[in-house]
């Protein structure tokens, strides 16, 4: 479903900034896969998901969704390929738009848009019941504004329209770190269980090593920008945090000098 074949950038080239954010990524994700990535800051988490979603240009290599060759491809055109959920809650609804209107919005995601209305009478009867599915009560305000929501509330919704048209690939950017731990772990166990039910193709960046332990069927560590360790299924599942931490040591050839990942 996603492949990158020697995938690089490099931020500021010849300057005294330069920084190899990637550094000829190799990667394939197969159908279904639900992959969590690790890493110290800088490691190029980030980076990786902002260049498969087109955020930035390549400077080489090439990145393939669903067979579709999409290297050269606006972030715009992209979007019909990809759902994305963002680490800032603010990111990813429009605020000053109802609950069932930006549903709507998410709905038409690279599609095209004529002069119809802009809710159909269909998803008027489809968008509380999808509501409910989320525990949180947003059923019942469908009309009330996103911007008067929560951050626990705005991520479920942000979460809920980025899987609304079951995309290609699904981008998870630490989407739960600035959420309090109780509702950090909702929108964790909504996450499995939409990603399970779905079966959708997911790449999520997390800090908690128990959380990419956890879930999932895979687990990439990055470093330097690159992928330096790869561990999937049964091998996965013995993995510990201290085990973890170990095998970094193993395959960097240093220590992980990051305290929010080893707080977490």
């Amino acid at each position: 479903m996603l492949k990158l074949t020697n995938v690089k950038k490099t931020f500021n080239p010849g300057s005294v900034n330069e920084k190899r954010a990637l550094t000829g990524v190799n990667l394939e994700l197969e159908e279904g896969d639900f992959v969590t990535v690790i890493g110290g800051n800088g490691a190029g988490k980030s980076t990786l998901l902002n260049m498969v979603s087109g955020v930035y240009p390549l400077d080489s290599g090439v990145i393939e969704l669903g067979g579709v060759d999409v290297s050269r491809l606006s972030e715009p055109a992209r979007a019909k390929y990809l759902g994305r959920v963002f680490q800032d809650p603010m990111m990813g609804t429009a605020a000053d738009m109802q609950i069932d209107e930006n549903l709507a919005l998410a709905r038409r995601r690279g599609k095209h848009r004529g002069l119809a209305w802009g809710i159909s009478a269909a998803e008027k009867k489809e968008y509380p019941e999808l509501l409910a599915t989320l525990g949180l009560g947003l059923e019942t305000r469908m009309t009330a504004k996103v911007g008067l929501l929560s951050g626990g509330q705005r991520q479920a919704l942000t979460l809920l329209m980025a899987t609304l048209t079951n995309p290609k690939l699904l981008l998870l950017d630490e989407h739960t770190a600035a959420l309090d731990p109780k509702t950090a772990a909702k929108v964790l166990e909504l996450t499995d269980k939409i990603v399970s039910e779905r079966g959708l193709t997911t790449l999520m960046v997390t800090h908690n090593m128990n959380d990419a332990i956890r879930l999932g069927n895979r687990l990439i560590m990055m470093h330097n920008g690159n992928v330096i360790y790869d561990v999937r299924s049964e091998e996965k599942k013995r993995l510990t945090v201290s085990g973890l931490l170990q095998k970094f040591e193993e395959v960097s050839g240093g220590e992980l000098a990051n305290d929010r990942m080893l707080l977490s």
